[in-house]
């Protein structure tokens, strides 16, 4: 019976104390607030795009090859072209365009925060970690497509404006998806030894 109770104790003090990790708790807890008003502020401009675009006739957009425009119209850029002059099709296939590089933010961003809010409550290898880090790694895949998807949907309807379908940010955002793959294997190993050891006897 006193092996048993030993145990126990040793099980319960294998889990993780609210004063367990405190600069890691404090540096997660301060990063889960940024990634929540980034993963705000990147809604609201989603949002906000889209209606201007779709249900105001492009008021305040404006396109030229290679960039877009929001505001006053640029001076001094060639071929700036008014969102709303452009045909309904074509606006709706730059909606669907843009929809399609936003979404995959938002749901890193997203699966970020829930990441670092675990941390933040001290669970270092929990179950979902390397879940998260490989539908993270799946966003920025789907990121680094999107400008290609987008473009061939633009090009099908025609009129198109900013035709660019490669960005160097899709080449980065390919690289940081084959860092956390290799994360969510290493949270998945390092779930396995705890694992191993709160089992063993």
């Amino acid at each position: 019976m006193p092996d048993v109770i030993a145990m126990l104790h040793r099980d319960e003090q294998a889990q993780p104390k609210p004063d367990d990790y405190p600069v890691l708790r404090r540096w997660a807890c301060c990063a889960a607030h940024l990634v929540s008003a980034v993963l705000v502020a990147s809604a609201v401009f989603t949002t906000t795009i889209l209606v201007l675009g779709l249900m105001f006739r492009g008021a305040f957009l404006w396109l030229a090859p290679g960039a877009g425009y929001i505001g006053a119209p640029p001076e001094g850029v060639a071929g700036v072209v008014p969102f709303g002059a452009l045909p309904w099709p074509t606006r709706l296939a730059y909606g669907a365009n843009f929809t399609l590089t936003q979404m995959p933010v938002l749901i890193v961003l997203y699966d970020l925060r829930a990441l670092l809010r675990d941390l933040a409550a001290g669970a270092l290898f929990a179950a979902g970690h390397a879940s998260r880090l490989r539908r993270m790694a799946l966003g920025l895949v789907a990121y680094a497509a999107a400008p290609i998807i987008g473009q061939v949907v633009v090009r099908t309807v025609g009129d198109g404006v900013d035709l660019a379908w490669f960005r160097t940010s899709s080449f980065y955002a390919l690289l940081v998806a084959a860092l956390l793959i290799v994360f969510a294997e290493l949270i998945r190993a390092g779930q396995a030894i705890k694992d191993d050891r709160d089992g063993f006897v």
